[in-house]
């Protein structure tokens, strides 16, 4: 089954996204962490990645258009899988949530480095997207202790998120009883 990709949300202050670049286009095979496209939020321009492997099926939202957040961008799947019409109303298909990095978009003329891989899956590693590890670090999350909602159970930038969320309040109720 084709799996929808919505547009995420990714700050605080606003709904509504612009499309500014798709950085893969249809028939194209997206690897779990990739980047699908970019976006202009109201403070800098992002990469959205991936949660789910597969060829891009079919764009529903150009560059340039601006996109409410949950609203469907993309549908992701196996080479030939038929997608929904685009409208978001065919309730058999799956939404996948994307990961936004909180790196700025390289420019065109800075894109000939490394291609990105998909989060590795040797022992003792914890299989988590780039952004999310960024993230885990950044908040002092400890990413063995997070159960991960991506593709295959990988951690995703949400899932760090609400895991944050867990500790302050759990830290919060501790403080409260001590005193």
């Amino acid at each position: 089954m084709a799996h929808r990709i919505d547009m995420p949300s990714v700050g605080q202050t606003t709904d509504e996204l612009v499309i500014v670049e798709w950085l893969k286009q249809e028939g194209d095979t997206v690897a779990l962490g990739e980047s699908l496209f970019s976006v202009q939020t109201d403070k800098a321009q992002v990469e959205v990645e991936s949660v789910v492997a597969g060829t891009l099926l079919k764009v529903i939202r150009d560059a340039g258009d601006t996109v409410q957040a949950g609203s469907p961008v993309a549908y992701i799947g196996a080479p030939g899988e038929a997608v929904p019409d685009g409208s978001g109303a065919d309730s058999a298909d799956i939404a996948i949530s994307v990961a936004v990095s909180d790196m700025p978009v390289p420019t065109l003329a800075s894109r000939g480095g490394p291609e990105r891989r998909s989060p590795e899956r040797s022992p003792g590693r914890v299989a988590a997207l780039p952004a999310a590890r960024r993230l885990a670090s950044a908040l002092g999350v400890d990413l063995p202790t997070i159960v991960g909602t991506g593709q295959d159970g990988v951690i995703t930038v949400r899932d760090v998120e609400q895991a944050a969320q867990k500790a302050s309040v759990l830290a919060d109720d501790s403080e409260r009883r001590a005193t």
